[in-house]
């Protein structure tokens, strides 16, 4: 078989401008295609599942996509393709999870989504035709939310108002609906490339229960919305995902989305850390206190841009002093209280928005002020550091990193390099799970061991 894959771009611009390079000019969504090959995309919908990986039986592979995500597009002859779906498990072993027979046809393009839950997943495909636009784009929306049936979608030019939208249609679970647009002329029966904005409510109803920001509709393309749960370390609402002809998807977060953070203190003082965090116009301030060692349990809280301060009851360390934290829309953040030359600091990072069912999402942070960087190690009781598949290396104070892993027990070992270029033991834990449906941190901080340092694991 020929396949032709269209590459993955690191910038959107260049995704979307290869974009608007595969469409000819001219014509409307009635012509018959102009496309010369059969098109195949597979895009994984399932919250609490794995990476997916989708081949060819006994033939080469199509790409693979984590939850929220696709596979990029790829072109080829038309025709019948047998298909099977794998996840790898912990030991490195492919685990068959479907098998399906599709017929690719020329000029259409085949949308293959994994939806529900992972352990019953369903594979389902949807087709259509493919056409050539200029100025015009094509709408598809596509419901996967996981126990919710139906919602009206509407759309409203240049971030007009709810009342001023245009209702185009209810989506159905597991349905991919394209949508008419309203203004349609003698040019074209498509959509005009512009800016438009979202709304969703339930049936029949005038509640927004999702608004988007303004959206670029600017290339000459078939969009594919795509309505999903959402995952990893916030667990509640809604998303929606717009999947093109690349691996890349644009996730549109609820404008109105609560976010959430949480704290960690990682300093060793007696005397517990006083932390206020507030500054966003209308929430009040929020103080609390952390004793060494310990990490706040996640506080839901308006998206916006906050200020933080510590301080300590004895003076121990200098206090910090209105550190900026933003907090976007459906955004969880952690943040990291650290000493460093007697005074208090904080490290920020988002943390992962992917299940962690199956494969775990682990953010490592340094918070030892006395090495340039530290490399960390994740170390299966078959393997040495040398062997070890899994590993972040050279992080700077302060300085985060995340890597997925499959369930499995690891052995945590943290060492720097010495001006030898010798490696120099941190600390080291034993086997360690990380087994749970957590979003895990591991951290390297001073502690009083043989040492003087520490890992801890945090979730």
């Amino acid at each position: 078989m020929l396949f032709r894959l269209i590459k993955p771009s690191i910038k959107l611009l260049t995704v979307f401008a290869l974009l608007a390079g595969l469409s000819a000019c001219g014509g409307s969504s009635d012509d018959s295609s102009d496309y010369t090959y059969a098109y195949i995309q597979f895009y994984n919908a399932s919250p609490n599942g794995a990476t997916v990986t989708m081949r060819e039986v006994d033939g080469d592979s199509f790409g693979y996509a984590p939850f929220g995500d696709s596979t990029t597009l790829v072109s080829t002859d038309a025709g019948e393709y047998d298909l099977e779906f794998i996840r790898t498990d912990s030991d490195d072993q492919e685990v068959l999870l479907h098998e399906m027979t599709v017929t690719l046809r020329k000029g259409y393009k085949t949308l293959i989504v994994l939806s529900g839950d992972f352990e019953q997943g369903e594979y389902i495909e949807y087709q259509f035709e493919r056409t050539s636009m200029e100025d015009h784009f094509r709408l598809f929306v596509n419901n996967e939310l996981v126990g919710q049936d139906e919602y009206d979608f509407y759309l409203a030019e240049d971030g007009d108002p709810f009342e001023a939208a245009n209702l185009l249609g209810t989506v159905s679970y597991q349905e991919l609906t394209e949508m008419t647009y309203w203004d349609g002329d003698d040019d074209s029966d498509d959509f005009d490339s512009g800016d438009y904005t979202i709304y969703l409510t339930a049936p029949g109803e005038t509640e927004v229960l999702f608004e988007s920001q303004t959206i670029s509709f600017s290339y000459d393309t078939e969009y594919v919305l795509v309505l999903r749960d959402v995952s990893g370390a916030i667990r509640t609402g809604l998303s929606v995902d717009m999947v093109l002809n690349s691996s890349y998807v644009t996730n549109i977060a609820d404008v109105d989305a609560d976010s959430q953070y949480r704290i960690y203190n990682s300093t060793d003082y007696d005397a517990p850390l006083t932390v206020t965090f507030g500054g966003n116009d209308g929430e009040e301030d929020t103080e609390f206190t952390l004793s060494a060692g310990e990490i706040s349990e996640f506080t839901e809280i308006n998206y916006g841009d906050y200020r933080v301060t510590v301080t300590t009851s004895d003076g121990e360390a200098t206090a910090l002093t209105n550190k900026l934290i933003t907090l976007n829309q459906g955004e969880s953040k952690a943040i990291m209280i650290y000493e460093a030359n007697e005074k208090l600091e904080a490290a920020t990072f988002v943390e992962s928005g992917l299940p962690q069912s199956y494969d775990k999402t682990v953010n490592m942070i340094n918070l030892v002020s006395d090495f340039d960087n530290v490399d960390f190690y994740l170390v299966r009781n078959d393997e040495t550091i040398d062997t070890a598949d899994y590993y972040l290396m050279n992080l700077e104070l302060g300085e985060s990193n995340s890597i997925v892993l499959p369930s499995d027990y690891y052995e945590i070992i943290a060492v720097y390099e010495d001006d030898n270029d010798e490696q120099v033991l941190l600390d080291r834990t034993a086997l360690y799970g990380f087994t749970e449906e957590e979003n895990y941190i591991v951290t390297i901080e001073p502690a009083d061991t043989a040492t003087g340092y520490e890992i801890s694991v945090l979730y």
